[in-house]
């Protein structure tokens, strides 16, 4: 297929031109193949009516090769006095404000060919979207043939009129036996009168068999929209002489020969055209899903890149931690130890002394500061051991009973039964836990109910795991705050009252663990901080060198 400059992928065949973005997942050759064996016109166009397929069946009505139509407007194919008004039609298509008869059934058009002659066609208009795209596919059937019967058939019953039958109705029978279209007449009884060779093909009978045939042969249905006369094509479901199903489109019409009614069908075997359609269907869902697959790569480098842009950033904290921690440890262990010394020889009434305690314990949060930006920075040298966390709940309980008890928080501790023991550095686990109990002593300044809770549980995948809750009454984090509580130096305390480190060191903990961190809470209900640690030693302990 080639396409013109304008496309943005071609193919060297005849017949059939498309731009690149039509189709996702069949290949150029293979529609191809599916669209050139109608002898239909098909033509497609975008939203801005500029044409982006033109099948080998359109080339032979319109006289023109697919490179020199495809990116043109449609226009090009009408006679110029039926531009304006198609353009109008098809924008209302579009929009689905036109007509319901216009829609999806064949209807009566003038084309022109590439030297200027204008032609009769029928043409049926259906509309799909790709994506963000609409597209707008007509079926375009040249009626000339029919038009010249019909022109034979009103000629016939003029010469009928002046006695000059006999030359009308070998015209006419020439018209019959040479049409594409098959072509079937009934009585009043609808018993078949005449079966061109067209219609033989069709339905897989000679005419001598089929004359005097009822309709219901080869139309179950019967006739097409009852007795009444009609000249729309219509869809129905035709049956061979093999009783094979056979898609059908017809045309019907009734007129009156001396008294008697005479029903004409035209019909085309539209197989190639419905299997031509599904092609289409199934290939726009096809780049529906890679659209859609597409889609989720994106997001999927967007969230790696987000985790690589934070251990970037973590990396950078590790080594501001190093730094401080390089330049401070020193000259804070040289004032902790000139601040102890005059403690210890201010008597206890001194008034001085009062300000020494206060330089103390600032001296303390501050080395606390360091301690925990080390602790953030690297990992330690790690001892993994056979750890019981219910005990290491209780013991970590008892260590802060002081801090809880004087901040009036009571402590409802929660074991279910047959909770397994872990591989686990037991040392990084209670500061875990240490630091879960005392940011939720810290959420509830007037008091409150502080529950840990032990269970056996499951990781994604079925994981074996212990699950620890901690849950707290406190005053909650707002909803928009949730998803930032486990990054490095934020924090919801007051200034002075928190470093922004404790969940960050506890989420890294639990990652080299293999294990989950989750946070759900409530404003005014309390916080849950929930975490998830496999059992097996193979599962949980690859992360700790």
């Amino acid at each position: 297929m080639k396409t013109n400059p304008g496309n943005r992928a071609s193919r060297d065949r005849p017949g059939l031109s498309l731009r690149a973005n039509v189709l996702a997942r069949i290949t150029p050759e293979q529609l191809s193949d599916i669209l050139d064996i109608t002898e239909d016109g098909i033509v497609t166009v975008d939203a801005r009516q500029e044409i982006v397929l033109f099948n080998r069946g359109a080339s032979k009505l319109f006289g023109y090769t697919p490179d020199e139509v495809v990116g043109q407007p449609l226009d090009m194919l009408l006679p110029d006095r039926f531009r304006p008004p198609h353009r109008g039609q098809v924008e209302a298509f579009g929009k689905g404000t036109a007509p319901a008869r216009l829609m999806g059934e064949r209807r009566e058009v003038h084309g022109r060919r590439k030297d200027g002659t204008e032609f009769s066609a029928e043409v049926s208009i259906s509309k799909l979207g790709v994506g963000d795209e609409m597209l707008f596919t007509a079926i375009v059937r040249d009626v000339t043939e029919r038009k010249e019967y019909e022109a034979a058939q009103h000629e016939l019953e003029q010469l009928r009129a002046k006695a000059q039958l006999a030359d009308a109705e070998a015209r006419l029978d020439a018209v019959i036996r040479s049409a594409q279209d098959a072509i079937i007449t009934l009585d009043s009884g609808l018993q078949t009168t005449l079966f061109n060779p067209a219609a033989e093909q069709v339905f897989g009978c000679p005419a001598h068999e089929a004359t005097g045939s009822n309709l219901a042969r080869f139309l179950p249905d019967g006739l097409p929209g009852g007795s009444a006369d009609s000249a729309t094509r219509r869809e129905v479901q035709g049956r061979r002489a093999d009783g094979q199903p056979v898609p059908l489109e017809v045309s019907s019409s009734r007129t009156e020969i001396a008294g008697e009614a005479v029903h004409t069908l035209i019909l085309r075997d539209v197989t190639d055209r419905k299997q031509t359609e599904k092609v289409l269907h199934e290939t726009a869902l096809q780049r529906e899903r890679a659209l859609t697959e597409l889609q989720a790569k994106t997001e999927e480098l967007r969230s790696t890149t987000q985790q690589l842009w934070q251990a970037a950033r973590l990396a950078g904290v590790g080594e501001l931690a190093a730094s401080i921690a390089h330049e401070l440890n020193n000259p804070l262990g040289t004032v902790s130890l000139r601040i102890e010394g005059l403690i210890a020889k201010t008597p206890a009434d001194d008034p001085r002394r009062k300000a020494l305690e206060i330089i103390e314990g600032e001296i303390e949060r501050m080395a606390n500061l360091v301690a925990n930006l080390l602790q953030f920075s690297r990992a330690g040298r790690d001892q993994v051991s056979t750890v019981d966390v219910c005990e290491e709940i209780t013991k970590t309980v008892e260590l802060v009973s002081h801090h809880l008890r004087k901040r009036r928080v009571h402590v409802n501790v929660e074991f279910s039964a047959g909770v397994p023991t872990i591989h686990a550095d037991r040392q990084q686990l209670r500061q875990v836990f240490l630091n879960l109990f005392t940011n939720a002593a810290d959420a509830m300044p007037d008091g409150g109910r502080l529950t840990p809770r032990v269970r056996a549980g499951k990781l994604p995948g079925d994981v074996p795991a212990v699950v620890v809750e901690v849950a707290d009454t406190g005053a909650g984090i707002p909803a928009d705050l949730l998803h930032r509580v486990f990054d490095p130096f934020f924090t919801t305390k007051e200034e002075g009252k928190g470093t922004g480190l404790g969940l960050a060191i506890c989420r890294r903990i639990v990652d080299q663990h293999r294990g989950v961190l989750e946070v759900e809470s409530n404003v005014g209900r309390g916080t849950t901080i929930r975490l998830a640690l496999p059992i097996r030693p193979d599962t949980n302990v690859a992360g700790l060198k």
